[in-house]
């Protein structure tokens, strides 16, 4: 309640001094609680405002990524991101990096993952988390480095029997669980309750 207050406060006094930074600062500002209350809609309101503003423009694509990112789209994450700007401040792009390699990460692109975080080591090397996560992209680029590689024949495949005998093992067992009960009682009994 006392953010509402804050924030109304601040809506009043960038309206009445007309100050435009004032009223783009509040936008964002309005745009990251929204952001923490979960309604993505209306955060990404807020700062689609004040995207094509220079001096807040890098902090609107983090953020305005972080939206996207939140609701599932992805890519849609990354291209926003993408526009933010390499002069941007270093928490900033420290931020952008992290968050860029834990999207890569879970999208299954491991390597980009790494080189994600591996920027943000860069710009800030004392960050346990980004260490971790790097480790963690390094250890799944080694396991699938070290995987055998798929058989894949030209040839059609015949059965073994070995293979055959498996399926008919798992149809049987399968095959009980999934037929239908055809029976039906007439009346109703106390056990139906």
């Amino acid at each position: 309640m006392k953010i509402l207050r804050i924030l109304a406060g601040l809506a009043l006094g960038a309206t009445l001094t007309g100050c435009s930074d004032a009223a783009d600062g509040l936008a964002i500002l309005s745009g990251n609680y929204e952001f923490q209350r979960g309604n993505y809609p209306l955060a990404s309101l807020r700062y689609l405002q004040v995207t094509q503003k220079d001096r807040f423009g890098p902090w609107v694509n983090y953020n305005l990524g972080n939206v996207y990112n939140a609701l599932g789209e992805a890519n849609s994450a990354l291209a926003v991101w993408n526009n933010v700007d390499k002069k941007a401040p270093e928490e900033l792009l420290f931020r952008l990096a992290f968050n860029k390699g834990d999207l890569l990460y879970q999208k299954g692109l491991y390597k980009e993952a790494y080189h994600s975080f591996q920027q943000a080591l860069l710009l800030k090397p004392a960050s346990f988390e980004a260490k971790h996560n790097l480790e963690l992209c390094l250890l799944k680029i080694q396991s699938f480095a070290n995987a055998p590689a798929p058989v894949i024949s030209a040839a059609p495949t015949n059965p073994t029997t070995q293979t055959k005998a498996l399926l008919d093992y798992v149809q049987r067992l399968e095959g009980n669980r999934w037929k239908s009960n055809n029976t039906q009682k007439s009346s109703p009994s106390a056990s139906d309750w």
